[in-house]
């Protein structure tokens, strides 16, 4: 494998702590990688404004693909480009097939500026993602939103892995379902919007083959992105679908496992 030039990393679970902060070790890390010529970037589920709030993280990462790849973020412009958006009408279709699959669940739309919710309990585990717009319980958010980056259907009690296997059977076109293992949440988006894809069209801007990128995640949305880049850290604590796709595994979250894998890499000499 040739000398790498993009860290790509996701950032729940994998790069900020159980907190949802950037460690001293893990911002130093990324800040070592950058003198030395590479590109850093977040590759996340979060909105833009859920990056650039994180204390420390704008100095350290050169851009962020968000949304689990609809929409790209310029950290120094603080500019995003939706790239591949929800198409209204099948939202509309698919809010309805959900709430019919998962009785008792409760939605969001995100849209990349914004979080449009039925219920403040969407709140619950998240960070940094205000402004929140509340609606009525009952009230299509889809209905709300002029674009859509995701939707977000949560169902507390459950698990991300028992809701997957009750909305296996919506096949809508063009669109994508998402869950987080013990999580109770769902998150669709635009078929297109895949980690793997974002990140490699975004290198490719760059002039960044696949061998050329060190990649970190921990939950099957980061799949694409852990198969894609020529070496690819699973974590401590991952789920076994990034663990198969992954060519290496490294440190738990909490214990800077990003930073390790980082030091090794650049050969800093750490233990």
């Amino acid at each position: 494998m040739p000398a790498p030039k993009v860290i790509a990393t996701d950032l729940d679970g994998t790069l900020l702590d159980p907190n949802g902060l950037l460690s001293e070790r893990n911002q130093k890390a990324l800040q070592a990688a950058r003198e030395h010529g590479l590109l850093t970037i977040a590759v996340t589920a979060r909105p833009p404004r859920a990056v650039y709030r994180v204390p420390e993280l704008a100095a350290v990462l050169d851009a962020a693909i968000c949304c689990n790849g609809a929409l790209h973020y310029d950290m120094a412009a603080r500019s995003a480009d939706l790239r591949h958006p929800i198409p209204l009408p099948t939202a509309r279709v698919l809010y309805d097939r959900l709430r019919e699959a998962l009785p008792g669940a409760v939605f969001a739309v995100e849209t990349g500026e914004r979080h449009l919710a039925q219920s403040e309990a969407l709140r619950e585990g998240v960070h940094f993602n205000e402004p929140w717009t509340f609606l009525d319980p009952e009230e299509d958010p889809t209905g709300e939103a002029e674009a859509i980056a995701e939707l977000i259907v949560r169902l507390p009690g459950s698990t991300g892995a028992a809701m997957h296997e009750r909305t296996r059977h919506i096949d809508l076109p063009g669109v994508r379902l998402w869950h987080w293992g013990s999580f109770p949440e769902i998150e669709c988006t635009a078929l297109e919007a895949t980690k793997g894809d974002a990140l490699a069209a975004w290198c490719a801007e760059r002039g960044v083959a696949a061998d050329e990128v060190v990649a970190f995640g921990d939950m099957p949305n980061d799949v694409s992105m852990l198969a894609w880049a020529g070496r690819s850290f699973a974590m401590a604590t991952a789920h076994p679908d990034a663990v198969a796709a992954a060519t290496d595994r490294a440190g738990a979250s909490a214990e800077d496992g990003v930073a390790q894998a980082i030091e090794a890499i650049l050969g800093l000499g750490r233990p």
